[in-house]
């Protein structure tokens, strides 16, 4: 097309609305005329902000679509995607900034496609926290008939960008910004929504230095139910991999958490931990996810819980990883004040009594041993499954634990003795073990993993026995002290 001359492109301007008569007008004298070369008007009314350069272009070469959408004024394009394309635009009446983002042409006759980019504004428009990019609209415009998102524009960059200027970050910055984003995520589990797509471009740094989560394009309504892992899923690659290379269903939360350690890991190192490729078989072979590369002490200069909190975020084994993003939350708040008060110490102070921790489903056992151990000079700690148990050793490991796996409904739950065991180990409070079989699982000592200080009794078994084995097994008070 051929570009427009002064005057075409002054009267186009004014016809479209974006720019006033009175404005135009204006210019002009400023310019001496209109001439026949617009390109010194169009400079005049940037200058003035008036026009933007993107406008300009536009208006040189004539287009008279895609000024407006939804009612706001578009000023330029930020960035583009495989499904859309993002816009700084206004709000004519109030000056109100916003980014908007647009459905490319080519997916508006998809009605799949459609749903999706709807149900991603709908789901963002009932969220509202500091750290999500809030949501304002999402509609089809009717002159254009396109697809489109308004929402809150952050006016610095994306984690990535801010990454490539700063190569990485000191722990307590890294910290910060992970406590804003796991903020976000904890918020919108509350709301029955896991992100689905945590990666350093969905991650916005305000000029604040506040760190906002963005795009819940690929967020799943977990409180639906499980969905058939053959249909059509729209999630990423990287996802799928994971959750298929350890056995959990799409949405699960504790995928968001690996992620957003891999985010921590790359602020902390400047390097990313998982191989980089466009090979979508590669991307999803189980061995990307397994075997990663650990922070090296020479790299990061970190105090221990910093390690054990990306160790931690990003473990292969989903039940290893915090289960929730407020159980995260708490440790990212125990690192961050770690790091900042160095002499504080990772743990509180240990109580004077021994702690003990009891796995027993059976209410009723439950009350009698946990009086019982009480008056042997005990603080008790409750727990109906190892799931619960592993959490809260995760948070302060005890001194003793005692699980009875004839209670228990499955016996794979009898596995979880070691891994409990061994998350003790991890925080360097190595705990004894007593583990009680029921009579039908008696020849199963030698499925259970050989644990240094530990002890299997099989039903029945009396209180006195317990208190026997506890003693053998735990140094004196006094000892420990020394």
């Amino acid at each position: 097309m051929d570009t427009f001359d002064a005057t075409a492109v002054g009267q186009l301007a004014v016809k479209l609305g974006l720019v006033t008569p009175s404005r135009m007008e204006e210019v002009r004298q400023e310019v001496n005329g209109l001439g026949t070369d617009a390109g010194p008007l169009l400079r005049q009314l940037e200058r003035k902000g008036y026009l933007t350069p993107w406008q300009s272009n536009k208006l040189l070469k004539g287009e008279q679509d895609g000024y407006f959408l939804g009612g706001y004024r578009v000023l330029y394009k930020i960035a583009s995607g495989s499904f859309g394309r993002v816009f700084r635009a206004e709000d004519p009446h109030t000056g109100e900034i916003v980014a908007i983002k647009v459905l490319r042409q080519r997916w508006s006759e998809d009605p799949h496609t459609i749903e999706l980019f709807e149900r991603e504004g709908k789901l963002g428009k009932s969220l509202r926290h500091p750290n999500i990019v809030t949501i304002l609209d999402v509609n089809k415009d009717p002159a254009t008939k396109q697809y489109y998102i308004a929402m809150e524009f952050v006016e610095g960059g994306n984690l990535r960008d801010f990454l490539a200027i700063r190569k990485k970050l000191e722990p307590a910055e890294a910290l910060r910004l992970l406590e804003d984003a796991a903020a976000g995520l904890t918020y919108a589990y509350s709301k029955g929504l896991s992100h689905r797509d945590v990666k350093l471009t969905n991650i916005l740094i305000s000029t604040q230095q506040t760190a906002k989560l963005v795009d819940f394009g690929l967020a799943d309504m977990f409180t639906y139910g499980p969905k058939d892992v053959d249909s059509k899923m729209d999630r990423t690659v990287d996802y799928a991999g994971l959750e298929k290379a350890t056995n959990v269903k799409s949405g699960d939360v504790r995928s968001d958490i690996f992620f957003l350690g891999c985010v921590l890991f790359e602020m902390l190192t400047g390097r990313p931990p998982l191989h980089l490729t466009r090979d979508r078989r590669a991307r999803m072979n189980r061995e990307r996810f397994d075997n990663i590369v650990p922070m090296d002490a020479e790299e990061v200069h970190a105090p221990p819980i910093v390690f054990r909190l990306v160790e931690t975020m990003m473990a292969f084994h989903p039940q290893d990883r915090y289960q929730t993003p407020a159980q995260l939350l708490e440790a990212v708040r125990a690192a961050r004040r770690q790091v900042a008060d160095p002499a504080r110490g990772e743990a509180p102070p240990a109580p004077t009594e021994p702690t003990i921790f009891v796995i027993e489903r059976n209410q009723r056992l439950r009350d009698l041993l946990r009086e019982n151990l009480r008056e042997l000079g005990f603080r008790v700690f409750l727990a109906g499954d190892p799931t619960t148990a592993l959490q809260r050793f995760r948070q302060q490991p005890c001194d003793a634990l005692i699980m009875d796996a004839g209670s228990l409904e499955d016996d794979q739950d009898i596995l979880d003795f070691d891994r409990i065991l061994t998350a003790a180990d991890r925080k360097k409070h190595p705990s004894v073990g007593i583990l009680i079989l029921s009579e039908k699982q008696a020849g199963w000592k030698d499925r259970i993993p050989a644990h240094p200080k530990t002890n299997i009794l099989v039903r029945p078994v009396t209180l006195r026995q317990l208190a026997k084995k506890l003693k053998e097994l735990l140094p004196d008070k006094d000892e420990k002290k020394e």
